[in-house]
């Protein structure tokens, strides 16, 4: 099968429905106990419950759900936090150029479901001293908890297939992008056993049974010791062009090799740079063009082509040159770095 078939059980992140107004029958009269407590009706041993108020009865109703789905966010977002880093240092600050879930996407798919099982219980209209809508709203605990026993006993099962598949693949570029996926899938797991801690009045959650750390030592291991990238820089100052380069992606987590053999990507390109005249005897300015491709060795594909020009002017040739130079790898390091990590990371569609 291919890499596509492997891996189309992905989770993606769902609009937001906004709930319409239930069918309950407003109550009038005696004022209920939930209203100023605790539910007798729906105990916190059996139900998690969410009050609001309003003179609007919709918004009086949303509130109430709205206090339910708080406690969800706020405990899922400080969860998440451990795997900022990670997130950060995969995009470099570039949550656009890769196609993955952000944590922001990751809390809502994973509170989308259990959130589904909020219903409104009863709504109360006061009508002194002024007229408002009392919702409350309720969530079944032994129905979350099977909901959410059944999602984590899936991404269990399909955590451990792409550590599986990754073992058993030989190319590299796949390999990483399972790790990567497999990583996703365990920081949506995490988010759904914040959500069982939640709602399990012991809160007990279900301990994964492999590590994340494990699991990012195993993608390291690979983009340090296995994945490598081959440069081929011609052309002015490409000694310094490739040092850039180097560096660049050093910090981005992977390998620059001289074997353009072994190699899983080849990044090869030249770099122009060349004096001309601007109508100004004392200025100097140099033009740069900077021509790259970058190639997956294992189907001989250019996944990526940056093209890029441009000016430099200061007192002598000299100094406009090493402008020149400093943009010319500022950008380069930028673009074929964050390239590489979108290609690797785009789980392959």
């Amino acid at each position: 099968p291919s890499y596509e078939e492997k891996t189309n059980e992905r989770v993606s992140p769902q609009p937001e429905v906004k709930p319409k107004l239930s069918a309950v029958r407003t109550r009038k009269g005696k004022r209920p106990d939930w209203v100023d407590g605790e539910s007798s009706e729906y105990p916190p041993s059996f139900y998690m419950t969410g009050v609001g108020y309003s003179p609007d009865r919709q918004t009086a109703e949303n509130k109430a759900r709205t206090e339910i789905s708080k406690i969800f966010y706020s405990e899922i977002n400080a969860s998440n936090r451990a795997y900022e880093e990670y997130l950060q240092t995969t995009t470099k600050g570039k949550t656009k150029t890769r196609e993955s879930i952000s944590l922001e996407d990751i809390t809502k798919v994973s509170t989308q479901k259990v959130l589904s099982g909020v219903t409104i219980a009863q709504v109360y209209q006061q009508s002194r001293p002024e007229k408002l809508y009392y919702a409350l709203a309720i969530l079944d605990r032994a129905q979350s908890k099977r909901i959410l026993r059944q999602k984590i006993a899936q991404l269990d099962k399909d955590i451990q297939k792409l550590l599986s598949d990754s073992r058993l693949e030989q190319d590299k570029l796949i390999q990483i992008k399972y790790l990567n996926t497999c990583i996703e899938k365990y920081i949506i797991r995490q988010a759904y056993n914040t959500e069982l801690r939640i709602v399990n009045r012991s809160g007990e959650g279900i301990p994964p049974s492999i590590s994340f750390t494990e699991i990012k030592k195993q993608l390291a291991d690979i983009l340090l010791r296995d994945f490598l990238i081959a440069l081929s820089v011609k052309g002015t100052r490409s000694l310094d062009i490739r040092e850039a380069l180097v560096e660049a992606l050093n910090q981005k987590g992977f390998s620059v090799s001289d074997d353009f053999a072994g190699a899983s990507v080849v990044v090869r390109g030249n770099v122009n740079i060349r004096p001309f005249e601007q109508g100004s005897s004392e200025w100097k300015f140099v033009r740069w063009k900077a021509y790259f491709d970058l190639v997956d060795q294992h189907g001989g594909a250019v996944f990526g082509s940056i093209k890029k020009t441009g000016k430099e002017g200061h007192l002598n040739l000299t100094q406009a040159e090493e402008r020149a130079v400093r943009k010319i790898r500022q950008i380069l390091a930028t673009n074929i770095a964050d390239d590489i990590t979108k290609y690797i990371y785009s789980q392959g569609k």
